[in-house]
């Protein structure tokens, strides 16, 4: 796959490589799974923090693998990144914040956005703070790929299912599209094996359409790696 915005035949084609979104997506998971293992049982539980917290964390984790030379691919992982805009009166203002970005030499970037669930964090800002941001091109204003990601808390009364009737029901909010009649397709194209699920949404002429895939892990309430549910 080309850098986006290069052409097959062109020189910068065969130096820059664009990672699939497979790959991003399933080193981010076992990232997330090395670091949880690691840290599990030490200090505040990783289920009580908070969800900038956890990104932060994890991105921090992801920068020592790319200094270290572990990371599998070019590019580089940011973590809370700032979108920036000029108000009227010229002062700087934070119009968005993604949670984890990957970014390649200018091409668009990869944007994860991740989303507490359980003893106090609803599901509903899966859709409404997270998958919504995405369709008004306030995540991923440049990009045709993006993914959305759920960590649910231990003993949290709502599930993946209830994740999938929220996107059900507001599948017009979303601007949706459906691929062979279903809108949230299976298995996912973007990361088959991480993923439980994609979603295509419409956006305004000035940001792409956009295809999210959709990851779901719990958080281990004892040491040991999460797994995808």
């Amino acid at each position: 796959m080309t850098a986006a915005g290069s052409a097959e035949d062109t020189p910068w084609a065969y130096v820059v490589r664009r990672a699939p979104a497979s790959a991003i997506l399933g080193y981010l998971l076992a990232c997330w799974q090395d670091y949880e293992q690691h840290y599990s049982g030490i200090g505040v539980p990783l289920a009580a923090r908070t969800e900038p917290q956890l990104t932060e964390a994890l991105g921090a984790y992801l920068l020592q693998r790319q200094e270290t030379g572990d990371q599998p691919f070019d590019g580089e992982f940011y973590a809370e990144l700032n979108r920036v805009d000029l108000a009227p009166d010229g002062k700087r203002i934070v119009v968005s914040r993604s949670d984890i970005e990957w970014r390649l030499y200018g091409s668009p970037n990869f944007v994860v956005e991740f989303k507490v669930i359980g003893n106090g964090r609803p599901a509903k800002a899966y859709v409404e703070d997270g998958m919504a941001r995405f369709v008004a091109g306030r995540y991923g204003q440049r990009s045709a790929e993006g993914a959305m990601w759920a960590f649910f808390r231990p003993g949290s009364a709502e599930v993946v299912t209830h994740v999938e009737a929220l996107i059900d029901a507001n599948l017009v909010a979303l601007r949706c599209e459906a691929e062979d009649s279903v809108y949230r397709i299976a298995p996912s194209t973007l990361a088959p094996s991480v993923a439980r699920f994609d979603s295509v949404h419409a956006r305004d002429p000035d940001c792409p359409r956009i295809r999210l895939a959709h990851l779901f892990v719990s958080i281990a309430p004892h040491p040991g790696p999460a797994e995808p549910v």
